[in-house]
């Protein structure tokens, strides 16, 4: 097989940092990386306990139904699981793979971050305009000014948490030590899979839905790690795409159940426009826009030669022209 010119080659690189995939103990970072992801979810649970036990003490929340406090607690808990697993990574980059802040340094960090907010709200508007059009969505009216704080918390934290946390093991230590190992197409392929077949998990999952996120969510967020090397667009693509969906769209999360948002909201017709129990994520017209922005961000990185073969062929390219 013939490779594209190496970026080790006299030509000009990109300037993208960390895309000499200089770490190291890279076993030993894949298994930190699980370990990371399992505290960052206790931490997650820990704080979601302790605000329900401090509203259970509140009296007037009670009567509420504790509803309120719920999801303050959730939102809080799942950001604080994310910020923990943020710290994890940059401690096991520091001390196992010798690489401070690898993924995560550069001056576009802000640009990228802007960027992938507007992918996801673009893909998301677009097709909530194809479902409406359809007859599949419309706005009934406003949520109630005492439910709005709290479902905005709640979706600040499916936003921020998930995208932390998820996009630091699947993308910050999966893809990019598979990439090393095996290339970019394979690692692509199978970190998409897992990421999609995990979230059979939540109680509304389905085999479609978590089908579509494998080619919609997976292919998409790991283009946009392969295009910059880097894990801001990524995240924030991620962050945007669960933020909109639950606040904006009022749309369940990955078949996490109801979403309450900015508005009320009708959703009706076949599942496989609406994406039913699954939300935005199980429906085609999703799955088509995300695989085509996916394909679009590895075309772009094949144009700037970010998509890297593996380790050893860079290995032996390097030597023949020693």
């Amino acid at each position: 097989m013939v490779y594209p010119p190496s970026p080790y080659s006299d030509a000009p690189a990109p300037a993208i940092p960390d895309f000499k995939r200089p770490d190291s103990h890279r076993i030993w970072q894949l298994l930190a990386g699980i370990v990371a992801f399992v505290i960052a979810q206790l931490v997650t649970v820990a704080v979601v306990a302790s605000i329900a036990g401090i509203g259970a003490l509140d009296t007037a929340s009670a009567r509420q139904g504790g509803s309120h406090a719920e999801s303050y607690g959730l939102g809080i808990g799942l950001m604080a699981g994310g910020a923990a697993m943020f710290v994890l990574y940059l401690l096991i980059m520091r001390f196992i793979a010798r690489a401070p802040g690898h993924g995560l340094r550069g001056k576009n960090k802000v640009t990228e971050f802007l960027l992938g907010l507007t992918l996801a709200f673009v893909i998301l508007g677009t097709s909530v305009g194809v479902i409406a059009l359809a007859g599949g969505f419309r706005i009934t009216g406003l949520t109630a000014r005492d439910e709005l704080l709290p479902a905005f918390v709640l979706a600040l934290g499916i936003g921020l948490g998930p995208a932390f946390t998820e996009e630091l093991l699947f993308r910050g230590f999966f893809l990019r030590i598979f990439d090393a190992w095996w290339g970019w197409v394979p690692s692509l392929l199978i970190t998409s899979a897992i990421f999609g077949l995990v979230h059979l998990g939540n109680p509304d999952a389905t085999l479609s839905g978590a089908i579509f996120i494998v080619i919609e969510a997976g292919l998409l967020l790991g283009g946009a790690y392969l295009l910059t090397r880097r894990l801001w667009l990524a995240i924030a693509i991620h962050a945007g795409w669960n933020f909109m969906q639950a606040f904006v769209f009022v749309s369940p999360v990955s078949g996490t159940g109801e979403a309450v948002g900015l508005f009320q909201v009708e959703w009706s017709g076949s599942s496989w426009l609406t994406g039913g129990t699954m939300g935005l994520e199980g429906s085609v017209i999703t799955a088509a826009l995300g695989l085509l922005a996916g394909i679009g961000l590895l075309l772009l990185a094949g144009k700037h030669r970010t998509l890297l073969p593996r380790e050893a062929v860079i290995r032996k390219q390097r030597a023949a022209k020693a």
